[in-house]
Formats: C-alpha cells, structure tokens, sequence
C-alpha cells in the first residue's frame, strides 16, 4: 500500500466534500458514504499481502488457520461498526453511532469465543499437567 497515494486520496475526497456541502449539502453525506467504502476497498484490497504472509507464518509455526479466520473476522468487524458509526456521527446521530459501536463490541466478542474456549481449555490442560 502506497500511504501518500492513500492520504492524498483522502485529502482530496475531503476537499471534494466540503466543496459539495457547501453548494448541495443534501448530497454532502452520501458522497461521505461513497468516499468512504471507496477508501475501506483500497484498504481491503492492500491488506490481502498481509494475509497471505499471515497464511504462510500459521503454516509454518502450526498455529491452526481458525485462528487467523477469527483475527480476519475481527478486524473486518471493527473496520464496518467503526465506519458505520462515523457515518451516524457525521450525520448528527450520536446516540446511534454509539450503539453501532456496542453492536461491533458484540459481534467481537462472538466471533472470538472460539479463540477464548480454546485458551481455557490450554489452561485447564496445563494446570492438570501441574497438579501432583
């Protein structure tokens, strides 16, 4: 990923908006809503690299693969119920912007259960291996 061709994009979407809010500011939050998935795509698109080289370290260490489908899904989710939540902020809706931000707490916290069960299960497994 290029970050000057990423920042400068977003400098000039910001740029654009403004622009447009002043004149049209009925269609100042859907271009927001655009520039913003455009922006998210970019970063999905770069992240593939960084997953492909997290495939291959699982691989080679023996970390299961579920493990980086958790770490995938999360960060997915932080990334869709922090942009949502913006997108409420922006549009003066506070209050829902905060439970969007609950919402993707949650689903967090669902989508790792597995990774909590298996910790406790490695911890169960060690105290029993300790206990004489």
């Amino acid at each position: 990923m290029n970050i000057f061709t990423f920042a400068g994009t977003g400098i000039i979407m910001c740029v654009l908006i403004i622009t447009v809010k002043q004149s049209k500011p009925e269609l100042a939050l859907p271009l927001w809503i655009a520039c913003g998935v455009i922006l998210t795509l970019y970063l999905l698109t770069s992240f593939l690299p960084l997953l492909v080289q997290l495939q291959a370290l699982c691989e080679a260490s023996g970390i299961r693969s579920e493990f980086i489908a958790i770490a995938v899904k999360a960060v997915g989710i932080c990334l869709v119920a922090q942009t949502a939540a913006d997108v409420c902020r922006d549009a003066g809706q506070t209050a829902l912007a905060n439970k969007l931000e609950l919402g993707g707490k949650a689903a967090l916290l669902l989508v790792s259960l597995p990774l909590f069960q298996e910790m406790l299960s490695l911890a169960i497994q060690i105290i029993g291996e300790e206990t004489p």
